[in-house]
């Protein structure tokens, strides 16, 4: 046994990175490939072929005002200005890496390791892995465009525009791989997961405040009023200009400035400290990598300890009895619901008392509300009531999109609904109503709000949304339900690089609130028209009775549809994240 062992050692060692390299591309080429061939692979198909438009434009569109902001300052001799638009790339890189997330993977990277993989050769295939993803392709096409114009401007900057552009971008690249790497090792606990998220809505609804109120959303501004807002940020960016500079992205601008200048070795030192900040990254990722190659467990139940309790100890003498059997516990509805439906509902709750990221989409509307609501109080769009409908549009869009992957957090613990003595319709019907419960609670929060910002609406716009709401809500489950079993997807609280919904899913329920938002809008605007507010109450209860009975039909229809894909949804909910 022990010569078969060393010879088979011997015979990985002799396999080359190029053929270790290629066998994992033709991999995800293949799991790429099939997996348009599974039960829903058509619409992804489709989603793609949507999306890739709208991709291309926040590709193009960038790039175009990099291009065209350095042309402007190569042309006007003002290199220094470059500065603040390689800021903005790498600002907008991070941005879109926290809100778009890596390409979906069918296979864990981490279980590479356990083949015969060296550990540099499974540092190159992990950072490889993340190079198509959106943000480092937008950042990357953003940086040769800006090179692009600098060039055009000043063609004897040509290699040295396309030399930092080139460098920038993998630092770039590496620091938000470096970031995502231990954002995911830190949000591995619940706890840690908490207060990453208690920050991260404290910034961006700080962000969002700060914009609102710089730019006068909702009042109006003087030009004097405008230019002095201009300065004060000049002068805020001329105070940190010393510490930018010494950045990546102002080391950059830099070398442009000394290299335009005649001065090389100024500016080869600055494009060299950019290498450093890139090997400094790289470092960090691999001291994260190196963890992960040795085995390091990154799971809940690693971080929480075991207890044992102590054996008690039986005399032999002692009589042993049988223990009776424990009576059944009658029939006691919680919430006035069966008990199956009780107990899920209640999962429902503790999983969004776990998932930081689902608490945080469900609040993040309220104060984005709170916000705007203040601001266009003494507006027009508010004295005639529409700012309910706009925000209670705005907060259905959150928790419709969780209708449409219910199981998502359910993971691999949806084996345990096929071994239990139950109704999936139950199960579905509780998801349901902890949806509903939500929208409800949202609902009378943002009355609460606008009665202190900018007033309820009138009566009749008070009732048509309302009714609109539970239209709305009726469709999207309806809707979701099926989507949930057809095309699941598994969610990871503590993967916020990776993509946890199907494309599909995500289109059809925009699509749909869009379509729901334009209906509820045309009626409203066709009771103003008639001079009949009360019009849309009644075309909307119409319009309830019919979804309601839709939704119905189909949550009979449950268990059977669950049936059908039962292996489907097992698999893909059961699989590595």
């Amino acid at each position: 046994m022990a010569g078969i062992g060393e010879a088979a050692l011997t015979r990985t060692r002799t396999i080359s990175a190029g053929q270790q390299f290629a066998a994992v591309a033709q991999l995800r080429w293949c799991l790429f490939r099939n997996g348009f061939r599974r039960k829903g692979g058509k619409g992804e198909v489709v989603a793609r072929i949507i999306v890739f438009p709208i991709a291309l434009l926040f590709i193009v569109g960038p790039a175009l005002g990099a291009g065209f902001s350095s042309y402007a300052a190569a042309s006007n001799g003002n290199l220094g200005y470059l500065a603040p638009v390689f800021w903005g790339i790498f600002i907008l890189q991070i941005v879109v890496s926290i809100n778009i997330s890596q390409p979906g993977l069918n296979f864990d990277p981490e279980s590479l390791i356990r083949f015969p993989l060296s550990f540099s050769r499974y540092l190159v295939i992990r950072l490889f892995l993340g190079l198509l993803a959106v943000s480092t392709i937008i950042g990357t096409a953003a940086l040769l465009a800006a090179a692009t114009g600098v060039t055009v401007a000043i063609p004897s900057l040509a290699p040295a525009a396309y030399s930092a552009a080139i460098l920038l971008a993998l630092c770039n690249m590496l620091f938000t791989r470096m970031v995502f790497a231990w954002v995911d090792r830190w949000l591995s606990t619940r706890r840690a997961r908490e207060i990453f998220m208690v920050l991260l809505f404290t910034f961006s609804i700080g962000v969002q405040y700060v914009n609102v109120a710089f730019n006068g959303v909702g009042k109006h501004t003087t030009h004097a009023q405008q230019m002095a807002r201009i300065a004060a940020v000049t002068r805020f960016y001329h105070h940190a200009e010393p510490v930018l500079d010494n950045l990546p992205p102002g080391l950059a601008a830099g070398s442009l400035e000394y290299f335009h200048a005649g001065q090389p070795v100024p500016a080869l030192a600055q494009q060299a400290g950019i290498g450093l900040a890139a090997a400094l990254f790289l470092s960090i990722f691999a001291w994260r990598m190196h963890r992960e190659y040795r085995g390091e467990n990154l799971s809940e139940a690693s971080h929480s300890p075991v207890v044992i309790a102590p054996r008690a100890r039986v005399h032999p003498h002692d009589r042993v009895e049988a223990a009776a059997p424990m009576p059944v516990a009658a029939a006691n509805p919680r919430f006035g619901l069966p008990d199956v439906v009780a107990a899920c509902f209640e999962k429902e709750w503790v999983y969004v008392r776990r998932n930081p990221a689902q608490f945080y989409g469900l609040i993040a509307p309220l104060a984005m509300v709170f916000i705007f609501a203040a601001r266009l109080g003494s507006s027009p769009f508010a004295r005639q009531g529409f700012i309910f409908p706009a925000a209670a549009s705005y907060s259905v869009l959150g928790i419709s999109a969780l209708a449409y992957n219910v199981l998502g957090l359910d993971a691999s613990g949806v084996q345990f609904y096929f071994l239990a003595p139950i109704r999936m319709r139950s199960v579905m019907l509780a998801k349901n109503l902890f949806g509903f419960s939500i929208t409800a609670i949202q609902i009378v929060l943002l009355l609460i709000l606008l009665n202190f910002t900018s007033g309820l609406p009138p009566w009749m716009i008070l009732l048509s949304t309302l009714c609109w709401v539970v239209f709305a809500i009726l469709v999207n489950a309806t809707v979701g339900n099926i989507r949930s079993i057809t095309t699941p997807k598994k969610v990871d609280p503590s993967k916020v690089s990776r993509k946890q919904a199907s494309q599909m899913s995500a289109l059809m329920c925009i699509g749909i609130l869009i379509l729901l938002a334009g209906f509820g809008a045309g009626l409203l605007a066709l009771g103003a028209y008639l001079h009949m507010p009360w019009l849309p109450v009644p075309i909307l209860l119409c319009c309830i009775g019919g979804t309601f009975a839709l939704y119905r039909s189909g949550l009979n229809h449950v268990d059977v549809l669950i049936q059908k894909h039962r292996e489907t949804l097992i698999e893909e909910l059961s699989k590595a994240s």
